[in-house]
C-alpha cells in the first residue's frame, strides 16, 4: 500500500484521452497543413503562402469553437463530476446549437463579402487570387468545421476517445486522398484543396455522430433557453481570446514580414507557422486530455488529483516539445526539403529563423497550459494575462526586431522577437502568481489539501492492503472525533466497496491501484472510491445478489456512481449526527 495518493489512476485517465486528443488537435490543423504541402509541391510556393494568408479565417473559426466548446465542455465535466449528467447534456445542447447558428451566419456573410475579406487579409495582389479561390469554399462550409470541432470535444469528454481517434484517422485519410485527386488529377488547384478539406470534416462527423445514440451518453435536446450561455462564454473566455488573438497575430506577422523582410520573409514565416501547427497539435492535445479529467476531478473536490494530472500533462509536453525543438534546431535542411523550398534567400532565412522559433514554441506551450488551471480555480485575471499577452507581445517584438534589423542593425535576428515576447509574458505573470493570498501550490495556485479535513490514499488490489487502509481510515476518523456508530458505518461501507473491487473488478491485477478519499465537510463525511475495473454500478444492482451490497446501501445516507474515463467512481455520503464528538 502507498500511504499517500498515487498518480496511477489519474495518469491512466490522462493517457486514455491523450491519443484521441492529439489526433483531435491534428484534425483542426491537418487540413491547412496538408493543403500547404501539396500545393507547394504540385503548384508553387505562392500557393502555399496563400494558405498561410487565409489561416486567420480558420483561426477565427477555431477561436469561436474554443470559446464556446471549451467553456461548455469544462462546465459539463464539472457537472458530471457532481453526478449531474442531465445538466451536462443541457450544456452540450446549448453549445452545439449556438456553434451551428454562428457557423451559418459566418458562412453566409463571409461569402457575401469575400472580396473585402481577401483584400483585408492579403495586401499582395499576387497572392489574392489564390487566397480567394481557397476561401470561396472554406468560408461557406464554416458550420461544418465548427460543429465537427465541438463534437470532438464532447465525445472525448463523454468517455469515447477511441471513436474520436477513428474519426480523425478517417478525416486525415480522406483529406490526403482527395487533395491528390482534386489537385493533381482534376487540376482544380486551390479550389480542389479546399473541397478536400471540407469533405474530410463531413467524414469525421459521420464517424462521431453515432456516439450520441448510445444509452447513457450525452444527449442533444433543442434548448429552450440560453441562460447558461453567459457562464459557458465566461469559462471559455481566456481560451477564446487567446485563440482569436492568434488570428490577429497571424495577420500582423504577415504584414510585418511582407513590409520588412520581403518575399523571403513571408515564405519563412509561412514555414514557421506550419511548424507552429505541430506544436499546437501537441499543446491542444495535452489541453484536451487535461481539461476533461481536471474538470471532473475539480467537480468532485479532488484538488490533489488535479495537481497530479497537471504533472502528467507537463511530462508529455516536455517530451513532445523537446523532440520538435531538436528537429527544428538540428535538421533545418530536412525541413526546407520537406516543404520544397529552393530559393537561396528563403533557404538562408529559414536556417536563421528555426532555432529562435523553437524557443518561442517551448515558452508558449509551457505557459499556456496554466490557463485552464487558473480558470477552474477562479484566478481569471491571471488567465487573461496569458491569453492577451501570448499572442500580442510576440507580434510586437517581431515587428520591433524586424524594423531594427533593416535599419542598420543587421546583427539583430528578427525571429528572436517571438521568444522575447513570450518571456515578457512570464515576467508579467510571475509577481502576481507568487503573491496570491491563500493556501495553494506556488505559481500553479491549486488549493493545498488540508490533512485535517481529508484522508487521501492509494492501495494495491490486495486484501492485505485493504486491511491496512481500513485501519488507517478508522484511526483517522477517531482523531476527527467521529462517533462510534458513524465510524462503523463509514468503515463498513469502505470495506465492502474495496472488497468488491479487489475480489471482482481487479481480481489478479496486482499492478493496478485503487484510490480512496475520505473528506470531512460541514455537513458530514464523504468517501470516494476509484478503480479501473469493468463498469459496475452498485446502485443498480439487486441487493439480493449479495449481503455486502445491501449493507453498503443501508449504511450510506446517499450514494452516487459514474463510469468516467474508463474508471468506476463511487461516492458515498453520511450526515454528521448529534453524537459526533464522542470517541
Amino acid at each position: 500500500m502507498t500511504s499517500t495518493r498515487s498518480s496511477y489512476l489519474v495518469g491512466k485517465a490522462f493517457r486514455g484521452f491523450l491519443l484521441a486528443s492529439v489526433l483531435t488537435a491534428a484534425a483542426s490543423q491537418v487540413g491547412t497543413l496538408v493543403d500547404g504541402i501539396m500545393l507547394s509541391h504540385f503548384i508553387n510556393e505562392t500557393a502555399m503562402s496563400a494558405i498561410n494568408i487565409a489561416s486567420p479565417v480558420m483561426q477565427t473559426l477555431f477561436a469561436i469553437c474554443i470559446l464556446i466548446g471549451t467553456g461548455g465542455s469544462m462546465l459539463a465535466g464539472v457537472a458530471m463530476g457532481n453526478h449531474k449528467r442531465e445538466e451536462a447534456s443541457g450544456l452540450f445542447s446549448i453549445v452545439l446549437s449556438v456553434i451551428a447558428g454562428v457557423g451559418i451566419l459566418i458562412g453566409v456573410f463571409g461569402f457575401m463579402f469575400l472580396d473585402s475579406l481577401v483584400a483585408l487579409l492579403c495586401p499582395d495582389p499576387a497572392l489574392q487570387p489564390y487566397a480567394a479561390a481557397y476561401l470561396r469554399v472554406i468560408v461557406p462550409a464554416s458550420p461544418v468545421y465548427m460543429v465537427m470541432a465541438v463534437t470532438q470535444m464532447f465525445v472525448t469528454l463523454d468517455g469515447e476517445p477511441k471513436r474520436v481517434t477513428a474519426a480523425v484517422a478517417v478525416c486525415t485519410l480522406v483529406n490526403l486522398c482527395l487533395d491528390y485527386a482534386f489537385i493533381v488529377w482534376c487540376d482544380w488547384g486551390m479550389t480542389g484543396a479546399a473541397f478536400a478539406t471540407v469533405l474530410s470534416y463531413v467524414a469525421a462527423l459521420s464517424v462521431m455522430s453515432p456516439h450520441f445514440l448510445k444509452k447513457g451518453s450525452l444527449s442533444f435536446m433543442m434548448p429552450r433557453s440560453l441562460r447558461n450561455l453567459g457562464k459557458i462564454a465566461a469559462m471559455g473566455l481566456p481560451f477564446g481570446i487567446a485563440t482569436m488573438l492568434i488570428a490577429v497575430q497571424l495577420l500582423g506577422n504577415n504584414t510585418v514580414a511582407i513590409r520588412y523582410l520581403g518575399s523571403d520573409g513571408i515564405v519563412t514565416l509561412s514555414i514557421c507557422m506550419y511548424l507552429l501547427q505541430f506544436s499546437m497539435i501537441i499543446l491542444t492535445g495535452t489541453l484536451e486530455s487535461f481539461q476533461p479529467v481536471a474538470a471532473i476531478l475539480k467537480g468532485s473536490g479532488d484538488n490533489r488529483g488535479v495537481a497530479l494530472v497537471l504533472g502528467k500533462a507537463y511530462s508529455f509536453l516536455a517530451v513532445g516539445l523537446s523532440a520538435l525543438a531538436l528537429i527544428l534546431i538540428l535538421f533545418p535542411g530536412w525541413i526546407v526539403s520537406f516543404f520544397g523550398i529552393v530559393e537561396p534567400g528563403s533557404v538562408a532565412m529559414i536556417h536563421l529563423a528555426l532555432p529562435a522559433f523553437a524557443a518561442n514554441i517551448i515558452l508558449q506551450c509551457v505557459v499556456y497550459v496554466l490557463i485552464p488551471v487558473y480558470q477552474i480555480y477562479g484566478h481569471k485575471s491571471l488567465a487573461l494575462v496569458i491569453s492577451l499577452g501570448q499572442p500580442l507581445l510576440p507580434m510586437v517584438f517581431f515587428w520591433l526586431f524586424s524594423a531594427l534589423s533593416v535599419s542598420g542593425r543587421e546583427w539583430l535576428n528578427p525571429w528572436w522577437g517571438f521568444a522575447c515576447g513570450q518571456m515578457c509574458v512570464v515576467l508579467i505573470l510571475l509577481p502576481f502568481a507568487l503573491t496570491r493570498k491563500g493556501e495553494h501550490m506556488p505559481f500553479l495556485l491549486i488549493p493545498s489539501e488540508n490533512p485535517e479535513m481529508m484522508l487521501d490514499v492509494s492501495l494495491h488490489p490486495s486484501l492485505e492492503d485493504q486491511m491496512e487502509v481500513l485501519v488507517e481510515a478508522e484511526d483517522w476518523l477517531k482523531l476527527r472525533g467521529v462517533s462510534h456508530e458513524l465510524r462503523n458505518k463509514i468503515v463498513l461501507a469502505c470495506e465492502e466497496s474495496l472488497g468488491n473491487v479487489i475480489r471482482h473488478a481487479l481480481a489478479g491485477k496486482r499492478r493496478s491501484m485503487i484510490d480512496m478519499r475520505i473528506v470531512k465537510s460541514g455537513s458530514g463525511y464523504s468517501v470516494l472510491v476509484r478503480d479501473e475495473g469493468a463498469p459496475f454500478n452498485p446502485i443498480e444492482q439487486d441487493p439480493g445478489t449479495g449481503i455486502g451490497l445491501l449493507l453498503m446501501k443501508k449504511t450510506c445516507d446517499d450514494m452516487n456512481y459514474e463510469y468516467l474515463f474508463g474508471q468506476n467512481l463511487l461516492t458515498m455520503k453520511w450526515q454528521s449526527d448529534a453524537s459526533e464528538g464522542e470517541r
